[in-house]
């Protein structure tokens, strides 16, 4: 390890500075191609081969040799495997599955009924049927990713919930014991790109689903991002990312924890930025950085991390840090200022906005009850966190009546001969 870490402070309108916005924004859009032709050479396998070929890419990738009967993890196997969770992670798990349940609870929607001249438009909204969770395998577990993503499934009141997970010998016990918590029985062994082909198109053993949701490497993300349109998908996610808005009203240590909480996932694009207007302050926070990356057990993680990674920009007003804000669109967005009750109001482009040196987004992704699964990449421009919503879909409804025919008829007429489609035209014209 050559030297000792640095932490960019970069001065926002400099050449320096503007040079280095372009670096992290050019490395957030960054996607991997290099995976895609192989995962789409596993996606058709999986599309014409079914079950022969999920067998055969999980012996190949997994060292697990499955047969139909062993695909699926019985339920003897979860309840034993929950058994084994420690008692304070059980604890936890139950806590913020109540809170997460009363939080999304709040967004449920119902379907509404218009009375027109023409007669009656209505909409309804009904939930998707059937809806599969990907879970993680690989470098940790993530039993709160359970909670995130089947929860609001729950709420929307999705009938079948069926949960994959790599084969990685016996289930984790705290992913086991919040699966029972939640009621989900169906769950298969397998994992990686191959999995995702398995619930889009469906195999002898395994049904397709509407949806899958759910964090993954690179090439879980990549068949995600193929297979979307044969299903739908909870989003593309990227490196996970937080912008801080920082004044000296917090003590800078805190400001070090917050941005290291997110650059310590590990894919090697996270990115951390802080943004504040005391020059003197970007530098302690600076230092504080690093202090704390010396003394941390993920020391090595840090140190692989791009320099651009994280930061720490001096803008020239609150304005400015708002400003440059709303235009990055951060996943993360804590506001530590005194006046963070002012400054949030102008603020438009935020997946998760988290408030006051109290609020730490470690407690957005864990317990209080949003949902940690949010757009990346600048996704909160367009889009929003995983809720209810994603997982309903709205119906449009029209009953119109006799009289109501007659009145639409010569608009309807107009348009459809303007657009040169007679027989648009003709379906309202020979009804009148």
């Amino acid at each position: 390890m050559a030297g000792k870490k640095k932490i960019p402070i970069v001065k926002s309108g400099t050449a320096a500075g503007n040079k280095f916005i372009r670096t992290v924004n050019c490395a957030r859009q960054a996607r991997n191609e290099a995976v895609t032709g192989t995962v789409q050479s596993i996606l058709e396998n999986i599309r014409t081969s079914g079950d022969k070929a999920l067998f055969e890419y999980t012996e190949k990738f997994d060292n697990i040799r499955l047969t139909s009967k062993s695909l699926r993890v019985s339920a003897k196997e979860i309840a034993s495997q929950a058994k084994k969770a420690p008692k304070d992670l059980t604890t936890a798990i139950r806590e913020a599955e109540s809170r997460i349940r009363a939080y999304h609870k709040l967004q449920i929607r119902s379907g509404f009924s218009l009375k027109t001249n023409e007669g009656t438009l209505s909409q309804i909204i009904t939930p998707l049927n059937r809806v599969a969770l990907y879970i993680p395998g690989g470098k940790t577990i993530y039993p709160s990713t359970v909670l995130m993503n089947a929860i609001p499934a729950q709420v929307a009141g999705v009938k079948e919930i069926v949960a994959v997970t790599p084969p990685r010998g016996d289930i984790d016990p705290g992913i086991a014991f919040a699966l029972q918590l939640l009621g989900i029985s169906e769950i298969y062994r397998i994992g990686g790109a191959q999995s995702v082909g398995a619930l889009a198109y469906g195999t002898k053993t395994i049904k397709a689903v509407d949806k899958i949701v759910g964090p993954g490497n690179s090439f879980v993300a990549t068949a995600k991002r193929l297979v979307y349109g044969t299903v739908d998908i909870d989003s593309i996610a990227g490196p996970s990312e937080v912008v801080i808005i920082a004044d000296n009203s917090v003590d800078p240590s805190w400001v070090a924890y917050d941005l290291l909480a997110q650059a310590e996932h590990g894919s090697g694009d996270e990115i951390a930025i802080c943004l504040t207007e005391d020059e003197q302050f970007a530098k302690k926070i600076a230092s504080a950085v690093l202090d704390e990356i010396e003394e941390s057990p993920h020391r090595d993680r840090f140190y692989s991390l791009p320099d651009h990674s994280i930061a720490v920009i001096v803008c020239k007003s609150r304005s400015e840090s708002i400003s440059f804000s709303n235009a990055f669109g951060p996943e993360h967005l804590q506001i530590m200022t005194k006046s963070y009750k002012k400054d949030v109001a102008e603020i438009t482009n935020a997946a998760a906005i988290f408030l006051g040196k109290y609020t730490p987004v470690a407690l957005g992704d864990y317990f209080i009850g949003t949902n940690h699964v949010l757009p990346t990449g600048g996704g909160a421009r367009f889009a929003s966190p995983l809720g209810v919503d994603s997982f309903t879909k709205r119906i449009s409804v029209a009953e119109v009546t006799a009289a109501g025919l007659d009145f639409s008829t010569p608009f309807v007429s107009t348009f459809a001969r303007a657009e040169n489609f007679i027989h648009h035209a003709l379906s309202v014209e020979k009804r009148t």
